[in-house]
């Protein structure tokens, strides 16, 4: 009986031992498995970060609306992209963007293309210090455009020179090789002038070192932010004559009116039997530039109605007043006979 006695309490001891050692070990894997689930979850759930995408469809050239632009998420933010809806409303996208595209700047259209208002074109003209106003003018500035119009060389030259303003009131985009900033937003249609000349001035001084030492590099060239119908007329000038270009206040807002001048004679004649629509669709900028014109209408020589065919009026009569001249005589002459005879 004192056998089992102590064959069992060796057995408790033996037992007690044995769940001594398990609860030992357990709490010292304890601490590293609640520290392995919190480390995949992060691995599972990364951290994702706010994007603009678009809701719908983007078509290149078009204006972004906000409507079309929604908030999304995205595991990582493309380089230069936008953080909010109101930022990226009237991006221009340069190619189609699917639905649920992130946006970036890299995607909009940049430089000089912003720097155009809807409806004007960028043009270059040649400049050297005598036509430029003694190299003064500057990004932003705006500019008189005059038209020295030389005589053809071996002909009559009278009334065949002239000098007169070609076109008002352009804005310059860059003169030399001073430019504006890319960032600068394109100057208003109607607006505050001033503030558009300070913006362009500023943005002119910070776009590239070559404007600080601009006496060593003469200016070659100044480009022109030219409204599309007037392109043809600073293309042609350019060629014909001599542009000058004439400083002026960014506060004068005058402008020649041409409708008290007869209109100039285009290179392509409209076609007959056009309908209402279509007769006022030529009035368009575009179709107007598309017509053209040609030295002749731009000297003032061919118009729609003016004084080009006075001259050949003036020809004429004389040839029509000699031809009563001679019937009267040849009448009088016939009548003779005839009335000798009756006397008889």
């Amino acid at each position: 009986m004192l056998k089992l006695t102590r064959l069992a309490a060796i057995g408790l001891i033996a037992l007690a031992v044995v769940l001594a050692l398990a609860a030992f070990a357990m709490s010292r894997r304890a601490p590293a498995s609640t520290v392995a689930p919190s480390t995949v979850d992060h691995a599972v759930t990364p951290q994702r970060v706010p994007v603009v995408e678009a809701s719908t469809m983007l078509r290149a050239g078009q204006p972004i609306r906000a409507a079309d632009l929604r908030m999304g998420e995205a595991a990582a933010a493309p380089a230069g992209a936008y953080t909010s809806v109101a930022e990226a409303a009237g991006a221009v996208p340069v190619r189609d963007l699917p639905a649920g595209s992130a946006l970036d700047r890299g995607l909009m259209a940049q430089g000089y293309a912003l720097r155009l208002n809807p409806g004007e074109r960028a043009l270059a003209v040649p400049v050297d210090e005598l036509v430029a106003a003694g190299n003064r003018i500057l990004p932003g500035d705006y500019v008189d455009v005059f038209l020295n119009l030389r005589a053809p060389p071996g002909i009559n030259t009278d009334g065949q020179a002239q000098a007169r303003l070609l076109l008002s009131r352009l804005r310059v985009l860059s003169y030399g090789a001073t430019d504006t900033a890319p960032a600068v937003a394109a100057a208003p249609a109607s607006g505050d002038a001033a503030d558009s000349r300070a913006a362009d001035i500023q943005g002119s001084s910070s776009a590239s070192g070559s404007s600080s030492d601009s006496t060593s590099a003469p200016a070659r060239s100044a480009v022109l932010a030219v409204p599309v119908e007037e392109a043809n007329r600073l293309l042609l000038g350019a060629q014909q004559g001599k542009l000058f270009l004439a400083l002026r206040n960014p506060t004068d807002v005058g402008l020649p009116d041409q409708d008290l001048f007869a209109p100039s004679v285009a290179v392509l004649s409209p076609r007959r039997a056009l309908s209402p629509e279509q007769q006022l669709a030529l009035a368009s900028p575009e179709n107007d530039a598309f017509a053209g014109i040609d030295a002749d209408a731009l000297a003032g020589r061919r118009t729609g109605q003016g004084a080009a065919p006075a001259p050949v009026a003036r020809v004429a009569a004389p040839v029509r007043r000699s031809a009563p001249r001679l019937s009267p005589g040849v009448e009088i002459i016939r009548g003779e006979p005839s009335s000798h005879s009756g006397s008889r």
